[in-house]
């Protein structure tokens, strides 16, 4: 009879594929080289993975998405993520030190320090002013908050203090001295992106204008910003959509998995009310629906899918199915040769990382 594989480097397996699962659905881009810096900047986690500590992995919840997002920000961050473009312009410690500054130490400067204390800080403001405008907060108001507040990279005491303070109305909010038009812009996207997460969001989005109008930006800068955050959150509809669907075509069967995955993958890269269209949808037998996607999103989709059938370290035999279900699925998606590039990538960044955790493994022979 054949042995079971060591518990280490299944849970090893596990870990990496739902950050491989996260980093591609983050960026909607399958991309091997964000995948590689992604596990860089985990090692830990991998590592202890591999030495017999439990899994880090999205059956955690919203503190597995809020830690991503942080391991994520320096190297792409999530596009999901309201304030993305923030932390995209170098708003954030997670950076470590920058120029020759970086050539001696890891650790960013006091100046540096003390511009994402005060701009990290007004952004995360701007944001709790448009998620509670009303008398509701909205449901995903402190995932978005929490997200945005840990890819800062602030010290811990800081990022609490941050998270604990009550939101401010718009017209209460101060607009520091130092902020740049370029990262009110910034900002104004990612205020724009959270007030459309359920939908139009009128009050949400008249918030915003009196946000932006303070900032002294001009009225076709605020129209501009506007327009590009609606543009991506269509975006991410698609491509959120698009992934629900592939997912519950290929996981048909194992009812446990897609629940999980498709819920998460809805969880971060759907508006509230496309989520809800989507994942109930997810116990409906039957093909896939027709998704017109570029190469690059369709790759993602293909990519994200993968990662989550190989978590479950699937035998050859059933591995036989899903990738007969996986390239059935890239074929509705519009591109038949993109299932097997999805699939050599994932696991051309697994296999090297789960080499390694087996020379690790607590019973792995010396």
């Amino acid at each position: 009879m054949t042995p079971p594989p060591l518990p280490s480097v299944v849970h090893t397996l596990l870990t990496l594929c739902d950050d491989a699962f996260f980093a591609t659905a983050a960026t909607a881009k399958l991309d091997q080289e964000t995948l590689r810096a992604l596990a860089k900047r985990r090692s830990g986690v991998i590592t202890a993975a591999a030495k017999g500590a439990r899994p880090d992995d999205m059956g955690q919840g919203d503190p597995w998405i809020v830690r991503l997002a942080a391991a994520m920000a320096p190297i792409a961050p999530p596009r999901w993520m309201p304030m993305a473009d923030v932390i995209e312009e170098g708003l954030s410690l997670e950076l470590g030190a920058r120029g020759v500054r970086s050539l001696f130490t890891s650790k960013p400067s006091e100046k540096d320090v003390a511009r994402v204390r005060s701009l990290g800080s007004f952004a995360v403001r701007v944001l709790g002013a448009v998620l509670t405008v009303g008398a509701n907060p909205r449901p995903d108001a402190q995932l978005a908050k929490q997200c945005l507040v840990a890819s800062l990279g602030l010290p811990d005491d800081e990022q609490r203090a941050l998270l604990e303070e009550p939101p401010a109305a718009a017209e209460s909010l101060e607009i520091p001295q130092n902020l740049s038009p370029k990262l009110a812009r910034a900002i104004l996207r990612g205020a724009f992106t959270a007030a459309m997460l359920e939908g139009e969001g009128a009050r949400e989005e008249q918030a915003v204008l009196l946000i932006g109008h303070k900032t002294g930006l001009p009225g076709e800068e605020i129209t501009a910003a506007h327009g590009e955050a609606r543009r991506a959150v269509e975006a991410g509809k698609t491509f959120g959509e698009a992934g629900v669907d592939a997912l519950r075509f290929v996981l048909h069967d194992d009812p446990d998995e897609r629940s999980t995955l498709a819920g998460t993958f809805a969880r971060i890269t759907l508006p509230i009310q496309a989520r809800r269209d989507a994942t109930e949808a997810l116990n409906q037998a039957g093909p896939m629906k027709k998704h017109a996607l570029d190469r690059r999103t369709r790759e993602a989709v293909l990519g994200v899918v993968w990662a989550g059938v190989l978590r479950s370290n699937p035998s050859f035999a059933r591995r036989a199915e899903l990738v007969a279900r996986h390239s059935a699925a890239a074929a509705e998606l519009g591109g038949d040769e993109s299932a097997l590039e999805a699939r050599k990538a994932i696991e051309a960044f697994l296999e090297p990382e789960l080499c390694a955790a087996t020379l690790l493994a607590p019973s792995a022979p010396r």
